[in-house]
């Protein structure tokens, strides 16, 4: 179905080959999950196999890429539109319209089906993605999650032999990241050929056929589903992958000293049309990370915007040490990482991102700021050349650079290996040392292992339950 001959690539604004002779061969109905460390070349690959490059995105491509036997490079876009669907990290990208009714059918209206099929398959997705309570809601009012649910199920309707998936579980809470897996096993009985670009690969052990890693635009090494079931975690972490045996993990103890200082939030409420926030308040010792938790939809994001007042509506509250901020205290006392990084790069060079986040510009400690997370060679790069998991990172530490006393992070890890998660916890434990206090909004149980203190549980825009992992000396 898939052949790749000596495929090379090289983007147009980058001084070196991200993908480097690549040969692989995909069959007919076969499950493949494309892992390594950020940058390694996974998201390239797709873009290649859904025709992005070279139709939209510009550089220099050598080899040999044959989609249903046709060279895809003979092919028109339209053409190869049809043999594939593609789902990107960030769903918003590939959004054409504001509501979710339109988003679910635009596909199938741009082939021309009659009005009647379009309808019984926009039924048929409806039950498979479970999304009865997404119908006729504005797309931009969704949680991460939920617009990738839609993302999928949009893909999925006009029903192509290839599906090509970029970070599919990044921003998906425990239960959609299930009915994800049960949807992969869905398309895989029906014979579709699946190609997934993933960090996460626990939800992907039963599904995969085979595993293919890359590193520096190479592959290393092809694992068949039984090799990789029998690795460790362990054994996983010195390639820089993600945990496979979730059972195993266990938050680190002995890391949260009360040193007396307290931080106490007041009720914060928040309402819009279809949705409504409404915290009573809670008190926390001071530094500590923790980690905020529940399903898609529950509010989370919303509480990160409220909190930092940058919900206009919302007008918080907050006591440090019994030093009282209101609203626009709040705002300069805080600062976020949004869920979408896009919204948060402004400058040219990665390096200049850093130095205006910070209240006095001060290079040398941008770069060691930058080493913090591995980004020393990203410096001179700009911040929209670089892969998802780059430009997270950039805005991590811009945010770690703008020295605010609480910090609120939207899904910090989602589109992060194992090697840089890790470098991301050490952060956080710095910062812990440093007297900030760090909220890190997360579906990520191997990160909450790693460097949370204890997690604050929100369900239907409440607090449904607050959990400090070292009682005895809190």
């Amino acid at each position: 179905m898939i052949q790749l001959q000596n495929v090379s690539f090289q983007y147009q604004y980058q001084s070196k080959k991200v993908l480097n002779a690549i040969d692989l061969e995909i069959s007919t109905g076969e499950v493949i999950v494309l892992c390594g460390k950020s940058g390694c070349g996974k998201t390239t690959i797709t873009r290649l196999l859904n025709g992005l490059i070279p139709y939209y995105i510009n550089g220099e491509l050598q080899g040999t890429i044959r989609l249903a036997n046709e060279d895809i490079q003979a092919m028109e876009i339209h053409e190869i539109s049809k043999l594939t669907g593609s789902v990107f990290q960030n769903p918003k990208t590939q959004f054409y319209n504001i509501d979710t009714d339109s988003e679910l059918v635009f596909t199938v209206e741009n082939f021309g089906l009659p009005s009647e099929e379009i309808l019984n398959r926009k039924a048929k997705m409806v039950e498979q993605f479970e999304l009865q309570t997404l119908l006729q809601r504005n797309l931009f009012h969704l949680s991460g999650g939920e617009k990738q649910r839609i993302a999928c199920a949009s893909v999925a309707i006009h029903n192509p032999p290839i599906i090509i998936l970029d970070e599919p579980s990044a921003n998906l809470d425990d239960e959609a990241t299930a009915q994800l897996g049960e949807m992969i096993a869905f398309w895989k009985s029906q014979g579709k050929t699946i190609v997934i670009s993933e960090h996460r690969l626990h939800y992907l052990q039963y599904l995969a056929d085979r595993f293919v890693y890359l590193e520096d635009g190479q592959i290393k090494h092809i694992f068949a589903q039984k090799e990789m079931l029998t690795m460790s975690n362990e054994a996983l972490y010195q390639l820089g992958l993600r945990a496979i045996h979730l059972e195993e993990l266990m938050p680190q103890q002995d890391r949260l000293l009360d040193q007396g200082a307290r931080f106490k939030l007041e009720t914060l409420s928040y309402f819009n049309h279809d949705f409504q926030l409404k915290i009573e308040g809670f008190d926390l010792p001071f530094p500590a990370i923790m980690a905020i938790t529940g399903h898609n939809g529950a509010g989370k994001s919303t509480f990160a915007k409220s909190l930092t007042g940058l919900n206009r509506k919302a007008s918080p509250t907050f006591h440090i040490n019994n030093v009282k901020f209101r609203k626009k205290q709040c705002l300069r006392a805080s600062s976020i990482v949004m869920q979408d990084v896009h919204h948060q790069l402004f400058t040219e060079s990665v390096l200049a991102e850093i130095l205006l986040s910070m209240p006095e510009p001060n290079e040398e400690l941008a770069l060691d700021l930058l080493a913090l997370l591995g980004a020393s060679e990203l410096k001179d790069a700009h911040p929209l050349t670089l892969s998802g998991g780059e430009k997270q990172r950039v805005a991590i530490l811009s945010a770690i650079a703008a020295d605010k006393q609480v910090m609120i992070m939207d899904e910090p890890t989602s589109g992060l290996d194992y090697h840089h998660m890790r470098q991301f916890a050490n952060c956080m434990n710095i910062l812990r040392n440093q007297n900030k206090l760090v909220f890190i909004i997360t579906h990520d149980p191997e990160m909450i292992a790693l460097c949370c203190d204890g997690a604050i549980k929100l369900s239907q825009g409440m607090i449904k339950d607050i959990t400090l992992f070292n009682k005895q000396r809190v």
